[in-house]
């Protein structure tokens, strides 16, 4: 009898010191994640990628919880947050997105996905930037038009990504996924200069012109995992983004705006177990490691009732765009299939500010 007791004791003073163990790496982890962006915000890379659409966050409930989306975003919207998370679909789901962006371009996404069950689940997507209309000139003699050039119509950009993913789960608590997508880019037609000389008579430069048209096609990757920690609903994840070989358009090589991104998030009414069981209260924080700019943090919350309804808020932290977000979404079932609803709306400084629309369907 004694034995059993001694036995018994000690098995629940080992799983009180993994627990102990547990809560002191997750504050660990997170203390470093909101000091590291800090620390190493001393480099100064902005400005150098291109084809910067791709890194506008697309999610309306993602980008409402700041964006820290790397390890709470979930099904079909994984196609831009995190490919792992697709394989969390049961079976076949489908989305939409609206970004209203900066000076009334807007970004569009769609995507579905379809589980094979043990064989892994299998994703398509295509992301659209519409810039509007954009007028070109062509330079005249001021003989012609008083101005110097004229306006030679819309020069037609286009800014588009096809991508296809596969996800697994590995086991009940490790999944990865991969994207693979196709990239175009196209800044319409436009002349330069290939020589150019002094009339001997009247001094004028005389240039000789070559029309252009401005595109590129290349690929891309984004990669991702996401872990099951076990310990209470701690999940811990991590992405890599836009990977690109270099690119140009004329002389100097760019790449796509690559970022190396790491999160954790847990729902925090899970350390009181017995109190409000009607709500969720998930916390998330990434940390960001961009190519094209100086480290940054998001940090996100969201506060769901009855599986149902959801309020959220967060921040991002070295933006000079979009920092503080907040949003709400509704989450429908209707003869067998699920909707969710969602909207953020984001402040932007010194612009009108973003808004963001989703709706996904599970069938």
């Amino acid at each position: 009898m004694s034995t059993s007791r001694s036995k018994s004791k000690r098995t629940s003073r080992s799983r009180s010191e993994m627990k102990s163990r547990s809560a002191v790496f997750f504050v660990t982890v997170m203390i470093l994640f909101a000091f590291t962006p800090f620390a190493l915000a001393k480099k100064n890379k902005v400005a150098q990628s291109g084809m910067t659409y791709l890194a506008i966050s697309m999610g309306a409930r993602e980008t409402a919880m700041g964006d820290a989306s790397t390890a709470i975003t979930e099904g079909i919207q994984g196609m831009w947050h995190n490919p792992a998370v697709l394989a969390n679909i049961a079976r076949f789901a489908a989305s939409l997105n609206q970004v209203n962006w900066l000076v009334d371009t807007k970004l569009y996404g769609a995507a579905a996905a379809y589980s094979m069950g043990n064989w892994g689940t299998i994703g398509a997507d295509i992301t659209y930037m519409d810039f509007g209309e954009i007028m070109g000139t062509k330079r005249v003699d001021k003989s012609v038009d008083y101005r110097g050039f004229v306006l030679t119509g819309d020069i037609g950009v286009q800014d588009y990504a096809i991508g296809l993913a596969y996800a697994r789960r590995i086991n009940d608590k490790f999944a990865l996924g991969l994207k693979v997508k196709r990239l175009h880019e196209n800044l319409g037609h436009a002349s330069y200069v290939i020589s150019e000389y002094d009339d001997p008579t009247t001094g004028e430069k005389i240039r000789t012109r070559r029309d252009k048209e401005w595109k590129i096609d290349d690929w891309g990757l984004d990669f991702g995992t996401i872990y099951n920690t076990g310990w209470k609903s701690l999940v811990f994840a991590m992405t890599m983004q836009n990977f690109s070989r270099d690119m140009k358009y004329w002389y100097e090589e760019f790449q796509t705006p690559m970022s190396l991104r790491m999160g954790l998030a847990i729902d925090l009414l899970d350390l009181f177990p017995g109190r409000w069981e009607n709500f969720d209260f998930t916390l998330a924080v990434d940390a960001l490691h961009p190519n094209d700019h100086t480290e940054r943090m998001h940090v996100g919350s969201e506060l769901i009732y009855m599986d149902h309804v959801a309020l959220r808020a967060g921040y991002k932290f070295n933006h000079e765009i979009e920092s503080t977000t907040f949003g709400i979404g509704l989450n429908l079932d209707y003869a067998g299939t699920n909707c969710t609803l969602d909207y953020a709306y984001g402040l932007a400084d010194f612009f009108k500010d973003i808004h963001r629309f989703s709706v996904q369907f599970i069938f």
